[in-house]
């Protein structure tokens, strides 16, 4: 994908040069935060290294890979209590950062911990990277390179258009879609039909498929994993507000409890890349879920006491905007994950299996799920395929 964006000239080619970097959890600062006598505190966690390579690294990754058959269909919430109970740990800093850890990898994925397949995702082993060399970039990053790639044919895109039907059996020749634009029922009529609605939506049932989906495809979409994410973007108007270290990008808050330890504790600090102080707090799992009742001002209130924990002079910013991904009903979630019980990839192939005129393309239909990339190769070799049956 990064090829084709370069060569259209979407990206910047010298961006290219440098963009493997360590992942979040390898060039974050952590901070751990302790009770001692009823009385909270935080102080930087100078030993994150270490603690990593002991307890999750050599520890439980280790014990995930040389027990993967004994703990086949269980989720990383399972494995990680069966590692706790089998060197009988009790501290509470390795407990601590394990509760962390397993938060961690509901950001990373979605699904909550008690859903997440222990065999079919390895979470953070060593030495990990990933291309963020033009995510965060200011005139780039995924929404403006969309835009531009879209630009030539930006007439065609109908938006406010929220498809109803998609019907093979009215007209015997061609499919018709029927969708519903600024309130006014419409349809079209097409040679072939491409489906990139998010796995969230279909699970939902809101697009109607005439014939009906053969089942083999509906078991899929029922049961594959799909999660939420949410952030809370905040951002300071004055300069001196940047009371946090300018030059680190990720902050990580490990608390003491497990019920707290996955609730707005990862923050992001894109500040020099937006000229303006500003922080973003995530959540995932079904605590991402939960916060979706809540107010922006509850939720302001639980990110700023964790924000407090870390730099207790920050004030409260500017502005926020807080995503609720579960309740958007044109996406109902973010992106797919492998559950447990369940195989990934035979699921992604049902899901992507053409049915008569219509295609389906998305990150839930190929092995890239959970990324922008899987979901540009899956709609490019959908629309190639398609393009030759024309």
């Amino acid at each position: 994908m990064t090829d084709t964006l370069v060569a259209e000239g979407y990206v910047d080619a010298a961006l290219g040069g440098d963009k493997w970097s360590g992942i979040p959890l390898t060039t974050g600062q952590f901070y751990l935060q302790k009770r001692e006598n009823g009385e909270l505190t935080t102080d930087i966690l100078e030993e994150a290294e270490d603690w990593m390579d002991e307890i999750w690294w050599s520890g439980f990754l280790q014990f995930r890979t040389n027990r993967l058959d004994e703990l086949d269909g269980d989720s990383y919430a399972t494995a990680i209590d069966k590692y706790i109970d089998r060197w009988n740990l009790d501290d509470d800093e390795s407990l601590q950062f394990l509760n962390f850890m397993e938060d961690a990898s509901e950001i990373e994925y979605t699904g909550d911990s008690s859903q997440l397949d222990i065999e079919q995702i390895n979470f953070f082993p060593p030495d990990s990277n990933v291309a963020t060399h033009y995510t965060s970039i200011p005139g780039l990053g995924f929404g403006n390179i969309a835009a531009k790639y879209a630009a030539p044919f930006a007439s065609k895109i109908k938006l406010n258009a929220k498809v109803s039907e998609i019907n093979s059996e009215e007209d015997g020749e061609t499919t018709i879609v029927k969708y519903v634009e600024n309130g006014v029922d419409k349809a079209v009529k097409a040679k072939t039909v491409l489906v990139t609605a998010s796995l969230g939506v279909l699970k939902a049932g809101t697009i109607g498929f005439v014939p009906s989906l053969p089942d083999y495809k509906q078991e899929s979409i029922d049961k594959m994993g799909f999660g939420v994410v949410n952030k809370c973007m905040m951002s300071w108007d004055d300069n001196e507000d940047l009371v946090w270290p300018a030059d680190d990008l990720w902050f990580f808050l490990i608390t003491p409890d497990d019920e707290t330890s996955g609730q707005w504790t990862t923050f992001y600090n894109p500040s020099k890349f937006k000229g303006i102080p500003a922080l973003t707090a995530w959540v995932g799992g079904d605590e991402a879920l939960a916060v979706e009742s809540q107010t922006d001002d509850e939720i302001l209130r639980d990110v700023m006491k964790n924000l407090k924990a870390m730099f207790p002079s920050i004030r409260e910013p500017d502005r926020i905007v807080i995503s609720r991904w579960g309740q958007d009903e044109n996406i109902r979630g973010t992106y797919s994950f492998p559950i447990n019980g369940r195989d990934f990839y035979d699921d992604a192939d049902n899901l992507s299996k053409r049915e008569g005129r219509v295609w389906f393309a998305g990150e839930a239909t190929g092995n890239g799920w959970g990324t922008t990339m899987g979901a540009w190769n899956t709609g490019e070799k959908a629309a190639l395929a398609m393009a030759r049956t024309l």
